[in-house]
């Protein structure tokens, strides 16, 4: 034997793929309006398309989206440093502000996620062994399952943000509060979300 023993000092990075499939999935995603479940995700916002938000409504439904992608990132982030990289979305036509996004993925790298999957299941986290899909129970027993949790969680949210929001009608941003809910519900969400470990790297010793 080598005698080396890995430690919780030591970088053992791992890479998680999301998929949340917001077109043909259980969930329904197509609000296309200024409501407080509309917008579905958008991983960018307004000032990123070369084609703006043609009105009002439609700049704060990609406000609201994009608020919904931040929740997301800020759930990945709860107990561990995460790096969200080849963050990618399709619709309609991907330069245009008001296609709804219906596919995004992204990948989501953890240099150290052992504590991820006790946050969420242990009493002394948030306690939660499982959660219900449409299609039935998932017992979250491996790390990809409780970031499936979080993320649904962090969709199924409702909360109010001030953000600026494009107005196309008259080519102007402005403050605005805006106010967002989940989509669909929680149960159908789960089922739009998909997480899967693509890859760990070599062991790295940051000491």
């Amino acid at each position: 034997m080598s005698g080396f023993v890995q430690d919780a000092d030591q970088l053992q990075p791992r890479f998680y793929r999301v998929t949340l499939d917001l077109d043909g999935g259980e969930g329904d995603y197509t609000g296309d309006g200024s409501g407080a479940t509309h917008g579905a995700v958008y991983p960018q916002d307004h000032s990123q398309f070369t084609t703006l938000p043609s009105t009002l409504a439609n700049g704060r439904k990609v406000a609201r989206g994009h608020l919904r992608f931040f929740n997301i990132i800020d759930a990945l982030n709860r107990f561990a440093d995460a790096q969200i990289i080849d963050v990618d979305f399709t619709s309609a036509g991907k330069t245009v502000a008001d296609n709804l996004p219906t596919e995004v993925t992204f990948t989501v790298k953890y240099d150290r996620d052992a504590n991820i999957l006790g946050s969420v299941t242990e009493a002394d986290g948030l306690n939660v062994s499982s959660f219900t899909a449409t299609s039935g129970a998932v017992t979250i027993d491996t790390t990809a399952k409780a970031l499936r949790y979080l993320i649904g969680q962090a969709l199924d949210l409702t909360f109010t943000k001030r953000v600026r929001v494009y107005n196309g009608a008259l080519s102007t941003e402005s403050d605005e509060d805006i106010t967002v809910e989940g989509p669909d519900t929680v149960a159908n969400m789960y089922d739009d979300i998909a997480v899967a470990i693509i890859a760990t790297a070599e062991v790295i010793d940051d000491n």
